[in-house]
């Protein structure tokens, strides 16, 4: 399988048409650049960890990847990818959005959240990357769409 990044001036400004971000659209293709250069290696070994863990192959051959920054969050149909300043977080959240691939199906629920971030916990782990802080921000951000638990 191969991730390939794409960087669309059009889907940037649909997607910041009603309320505008504060990065340009050369700003967002430098972080995403930056993020693609630095962790070429590592998003290679979580494609192939990925099928590993769930137990199963992907679906597609090709997964494109959209690099944008917009007021909403990343999400995986298209693969939307958020720029932020935070490269680990960036790919932590890549990681929980190329999840969601293998689990079309069965979405926005809590339960199944908290799932994905188990794998993207293990995945972390086996290449090495300590993403401690990134995956408590993570969890935050379904904690606040789901509401916090009591």
């Amino acid at each position: 399988m191969e991730i390939r990044f794409f960087y669309s001036k059009v889907y940037f400004r649909n997607l910041n048409r009603y309320k505008s971000t504060k990065r340009t659209w050369d700003e967002v293709k430098e972080i995403g650049q930056k993020f693609e250069k630095r962790y070429r290696s590592e998003i290679e070994q979580i494609v192939e960890i990925i099928p590993k863990i769930v137990g199963r192959p992907w679906r597609r051959e090709i997964i494109e990847v959209y690099i944008v920054d917009w007021p909403g969050p990343s999400f995986s149909h298209p693969l939307t990818l958020k720029v932020r300043e935070d490269l680990v977080l960036m790919l932590v959240i890549l990681t929980h959005e190329l999840l969601h691939d293998f689990y079309f199906d069965e979405r926005d629920s809590e339960k199944f959240e908290e799932t994905i971030n188990n794998y993207v916990r293990e995945i972390f782990e086996k290449i090495n990357i300590d993403a401690d802080e990134q995956l408590k921000i993570l969890k935050g951000f379904h904690e606040e769409r789901f509401g916090k638990k009591e």
